[in-house]
């Protein structure tokens, strides 16, 4: 999408957004503020991860008071995905969007409908560290901004390992000991939750990418007919061990939501939390005095651990936004060493902006890797039909009702889900053989 594009979509599109007091959610920026008896600029700001939320909120509030220009307004509501298709549909697509990923399959159908503006010739793309933007192409255009990475891996509670003399465990097999003495001693040695479903495929991607980095080859050699996933090793002993740690977890799993499980880990009810990155920011803000550890899952014994990161919040700008003159001033902001500093601390997530990094000392075994990049960066856009069966499918080996279902009965759902959106996946990422 060029220039002559995006005028057009402006003219056409860009007047019937009247961002005011009517938008539904949660609104920041309230303001009463007037430049030489004028309303100050309006942009809104549509938020999507609650772990997020509260973090964004303060550094719009920041840069609302910074200035009298511009007054920022978030969007917030219950089912941000459902609620930002409706308002592209119906004409409102907000000025600024925070999206998830990079590999979500709605981010390419709004890009490809022209809702988002084109990024390349802004400068942002300049202020990325090495090694994202290339992974960000959508046919010649970059639409979306990256502003940090998340990995996922194993939360240990310091305090509770140091005060029975445990060690942190440096292999699977070091791991299960500690699990195992742990139970023994009638102590919850890890939590799990379950019933949010959402979370089930973030513990295995744990699991199995410390030692089979991504997804990608084994899904393409599967849509090609090369190796059915069923006899994919990778799949199959990552899962293994993703139910072996069941055993070590509280019982009936699936009655315990993501919000629960947080405030057990934190207030020190649990030694361990398998989840990612982004969780880091629930669990301080329940309890700031924790003294914790976020450790890649263990490999197993003289294996040494790949980080495997995904893309996590990033910035998308509307390409009907009637001011984009003010909505890159405040990308701008946004993208201030002082601003990313602070949202990298108070997120727990790698900055993917040039400077960005702040305190990261509670994943430093992860940020090592970041450093020098030594990573594995995901890149494949699975389609939504693929990940339901997935998470059905993981719930369903947990639940453990159905004797006849196990881990070749799920992969064989799986692989059949994957063939039948093979082209979309091939195309996705260009694939000509494994990596």
């Amino acid at each position: 999408m060029k220039k002559k594009r995006w005028k057009w979509f402006a003219v056409l599109v860009g007047a019937v957004l009247a961002i005011g007091g009517t938008i539904a959610g949660t609104s920041t920026g309230e303001s009463s503020k007037k430049i030489y008896g004028k309303e100050p600029v309006e942009l809104s700001f549509f938020l999507r991860k609650r772990e997020t939320t509260h973090i964004f909120e303060t550094i719009i509030e920041r840069f609302n008071q910074s200035q009298d220009e511009i007054v920022v307004k978030t969007i917030i509501v219950p089912n941000p995905d459902v609620e930002l298709e409706m308002r592209a549909l119906n004409g409102e697509f907000p000025d600024i969007v925070e999206m998830i990923g990079s590999s979500d399959e709605s981010i390419r159908q709004y890009a490809e409908g022209g809702y988002l503006m084109p990024l390349d010739e802004t400068g942002f793309l300049d202020r990325v560290g090495e090694g994202y933007v290339e992974y960000l192409m959508m046919g010649d255009e970059v639409y979306i901004l990256p502003l940090s990475v998340n990995f996922r891996g194993l939360f240990l509670n310091c305090d509770l390992l140091e005060g029975r003399g445990s060690a942190i465990p440096e292999s699977y097999g070091e791991l299960l000991n500690l699990l195992e003495e742990i139970r023994a001693d009638g102590e919850q040695a890890i939590i799990f939750p379950d019933k949010d479903v959402w979370t089930l495929h973030q513990g295995w991607d744990a699991v199995y990418t410390v030692e089979w980095g991504s997804r990608r080859d084994a899904y393409c050699m599967a849509a090609e007919g090369l190796i059915p996933l069923q006899e994919n090793q990778g799949m199959v002993d990552s899962l293994e061990k993703f139910l072996e740690l069941r055993r070590f977890g509280q019982e009936r799993s699936w009655e315990t939501g993501y919000d629960e499980a947080i405030s057990i880990f934190a207030q020190g009810e649990a030694y361990m939390f398998l989840q990612g990155n982004w969780a880091y920011s629930a669990i301080k803000k329940q309890n700031p005095d924790i003294n914790m550890m976020f450790i890649p899952f263990p490999a197993d014994e003289g294996e040494e651990p790949d980080i495997y990161v995904k893309l996590d919040s990033s910035i998308a700008l509307s390409a009907s936004c009637e001011y984009p003159e003010e909505a890159a001033k405040f990308v701008e902001y946004l993208l201030s060493e002082d601003v990313m500093n602070y949202y990298t601390e108070s997120s727990g997530g790698y900055s993917c902006i040039r400077g960005g990094n702040a305190d990261l000392s509670f994943a430093k075994r992860f940020v090592d890797k970041l450093e020098k990049n030594e990573f594995v960066l995901e890149t494949i856009t699975v389609p939504e039909r693929v990940n339901d069966v997935r998470d059905q499918g993981l719930l369903k080996l947990i639940l453990g009702q159905d004797e006849t279902y196990g881990i070749r009965e799920f992969l064989e759902e799986l692989d059949g889900a994957v063939n039948m959106r093979k082209e979309e996946i091939l195309d996705d990422v260009g694939w000509e053989g494994p990596a």
